[in-house]
């Protein structure tokens, strides 16, 4: 995400937004959370398919390909020294 270019207004194309009140009687003066929950899921699905794929386990984000080749590294000479 470091290197994503944030689209501008010129990019967009056309749009309406329609207010729709609908109160949620679960929430807090009828709010409701949205557009949080589904930006959770791919940072985990990313390192569980790295460590699946190399058998390498990251316990932060971002995996940039430098840190990648350097805990490949470090687990080839691991590996070697055994």
């Amino acid at each position: 995400m470091t290197t994503y270019i944030i689209p501008t207004s010129l990019d967009a194309p056309p749009f309406s937004t329609w207010l729709v009140e609908d109160p949620y009687s679960h929430g807090p003066g009828g709010a409701k959370g949205i557009g949080e929950l589904p930006m959770d899921g791919a940072a985990p699905a990313i390192l569980a398919a790295i460590e699946h794929a190399t058998g390498i386990r990251f316990n932060s984000i971002p995996v940039t390909p430098e840190r990648l080749l350097d805990a490949w590294s470090k687990q080839r000479a691991k590996e070697a020294g055994r």
